[in-house]
């Protein structure tokens, strides 16, 4: 019976157990990979060779971007559907693997052949990565200004592609070392938002503020400055059906954050941003520090306002504050359980700003329960539930 279970457990683990993607290392066999706004593709089985033919080489390509030989390499197809501005992570499973890639833009039906026969050059390529690129990644984003990377010591981005619906690009990635473990590729194609603006304090008058635009993971997807006069004007890519956080930041006023999306660009024109100054005995809504439901745990966006708290307090050294937590309601919490809990929120957030370096004596903290809920239920949709999980910061030193 004993042996039954485990053969049935075995069956079951192996069932749900993902199968890896198949890569194929020649051109003429390319796995082709429709691109959305955002698609993944892998984990798949690492790359084993040239394949039949070794298609790159810089005396090939007649270039210093290429591979110095094909080691272990994979072959891509990429269909564009959207119209937008494409970035690329190439995450390798095992970080030691040392990706390279080259991209192509394809303008013919027969791009395999042409490649073999005309020599045609990549539109983007990057032979070489930073020592201190986070786990081997490397790909496509929005700050980096190189369009190709040679060998040696470089950035381990290159420069995002703008592409039209309908277009084919092909794509050859390159593990230089054998025993590899497969890689990820996530494909993002987002579209140019113009942000214009002003940032005041609360007297109306202009302040020069950093700019961040963070995505749902927390992650800079761009960075910018205002003038002298408060105002801003740039351009940055927003994708379709993903969130953002508009962060503001002025060391002698409380940082802000905007919560956007692609939908909001039209008011993204127009903005007028009011960072109040730092006073002793005000309260200030950050606008981003909100929680999982039922969890003293902070969405992973909530981190770049974190850091900004944590930059505040490091730069006004006489500052000190309380953190306040609040819920979205208290289920089956009776009213000592739910003051508890929100106080839990506001600890998690007292925690990391310790590890940030912030002394906590510089720091109390208070739970409000479900008391000071931004909207009521049972009206609110999950974003103003989520709105309400938050917390809000007292000064009560400064």
């Amino acid at each position: 019976m004993r042996l039954i279970l485990l053969l049935f457990l075995s069956v079951q683990l192996f069932s749900q157990t993902k199968k890896l993607d198949t890569v194929f290392c020649d051109c003429n066999q390319a796995k082709v990979i429709p691109v959305n706004s955002k698609s993944i593709y892998g984990k798949t089985i690492a790359p084993k060779g040239n394949g039949e033919l070794k298609e790159i080489s810089p005396a090939k390509q007649k270039t210093t971007y290429a591979f110095e030989k094909e080691h272990n390499s994979a072959w891509y197809k990429l269909i564009i559907n959207v119209t937008g501005e494409l970035t690329m992570h190439i995450i390798p499973t095992k970080a030691d693997d040392d990706y390279d890639f080259m991209m192509f833009k394809s303008a013919k039906n027969n791009f395999c052949d042409s490649l073999q026969k005309h020599k045609i050059n990549p539109i983007r390529a990057c032979i070489s990565r930073d020592k201190e690129e986070l786990n081997g990644k490397t790909g496509l984003n929005y700050k980096s200004i190189n369009e190709l990377v040679k060998h040696g010591v470089g950035p381990a981005y290159c420069k995002s592609v703008s592409v039209k619906k309908g277009e084919v690009y092909y794509l050859v990635l390159d593990n230089v070392y054998e025993k590899g473990d497969g890689h990820t590729i996530e494909f993002e194609i987002a579209q140019p938002v113009l942000f214009k603006g002003i940032v005041t304090d609360d007297n109306n008058k202009a302040i020069k503020t950093d700019i961040a635009l963070t995505n749902q993971k927390g992650d800079t997807v761009f960075v910018e400055k205002t003038k002298e006069d408060g105002s801003y004007d740039f351009i940055a890519p927003l994708t379709k059906n993903q969130s953002y956080n508009l962060n503001f930041y002025n060391d002698s006023s409380f940082s802000f954050t905007k919560s956007i999306t692609l939908a909001d660009s039209a008011q993204l024109k127009t903005l007028k941003t009011v960072l109040p100054k730092l006073k002793k005995g005000n309260k200030y809504s950050i606008g981003s520090i909100n929680f999982v439901g039922g969890s003293v745990q902070y969405l992973p966006r909530a981190i770049p306002s974190m850091n900004n708290l944590a930059k505040l307090l490091k730069k006004n050294k006489n500052l000190r504050i309380k953190i306040i937590g609040h819920s979205n309601g208290r289920d089956m919490m009776d009213e000592q359980g739910i003051i508890a809990f929100t106080k839990g929120r506001s600890n998690t957030i007292r925690n990391y700003l310790a590890i940030q370096g912030i002394d906590e004596k510089r720091i109390e903290i208070d739970g409000k329960g479900d008391h000071e809920m931004l909207f009521k239920l049972p009206k609110a949709n999950a974003e103003e539930q989520e709105q309400n999980r938050r917390v809000e910061i007292l000064v009560l030193d400064f």
